[in-house]
């Protein structure tokens, strides 16, 4: 069930112990993986990799925040699927986020079924 077919992920996630989390639970799946670990970063690996097939988007980044990043995304992309994950779980940061072009939430810390639950359905 979670065995994709080597699609790219953006990872867009500025604490580095998040990230390696994240990204030993995706070892073996057949995805690769895309780093940026801030909101400005974010944005220039989404340009500089044009074949991304979903995003996963930390909100409360340094330089642009998340939602920033994914209303500039959303101006050239309204396709690709952004998942929003946050600490901050209040009905208004999940409106926030879907406002802003999320196509989905998952809280942090993050549980991976239903994370990789996400990724099956945005990715197949």
């Amino acid at each position: 069930m979670n065995q994709f077919k080597g699609q790219k992920i953006l990872i867009v996630e500025d604490n580095l112990i998040s990230y390696k989390l994240v990204e030993a639970h995706m070892k073996g799946k057949n995805l690769h993986l895309v780093h940026a670990n801030d909101g400005q970063q974010a944005i220039e690996k989404f340009e500089q990799y044009p074949d991304i097939d979903i995003i996963l988007m930390d909100i409360q980044l340094p330089n642009l925040d998340g939602l920033e990043v994914t209303r500039k995304i959303r101006k050239s992309n309204k396709e690709i699927p952004i998942i929003a994950t946050t600490a901050n779980v209040f009905d208004e940061d999940r409106i926030a986020s879907k406002e802003a072009g999320c196509n989905a939430f998952i809280a942090k810390p993050i549980n991976f079924v239903e994370l990789f639950e996400l990724l099956n359905q945005y990715l197949q």
